[in-house]
């Protein structure tokens, strides 16, 4: 299974960020209403529950390609 982490996932200073406003997500860019009527952005918690159910979907092998080059340097310093 092949899982492509778009510009929306990057690495800065030692920790992965996700950055809504560079999703082509839509869902994951706009506010929600909640129960009370105030409107709320769910964006990062969206995108990261997508890249945590993507990563764990590979049975028989996983390859990841990462569009931001600092998380691409991170993810290959890991595997070494």
């Amino acid at each position: 299974m092949d899982v492509v982490l778009g510009p929306s996932v990057k690495y800065k200073d030692g920790r992965i960020v996700f950055d809504p406003d560079s999703s082509c997500n839509t869902k994951a860019v706009r506010k929600r209403t909640l129960s009370d009527g105030t409107k709320k952005k769910f964006g990062e918690e969206l995108l990261r529950h997508e890249v945590r159910v993507l990563m764990t979907r590979g049975v028989n092998g996983l390859f990841i390609y990462a569009c931001d080059e600092e998380l691409r340097k991170a993810l290959l310093a890991a595997v070494e």
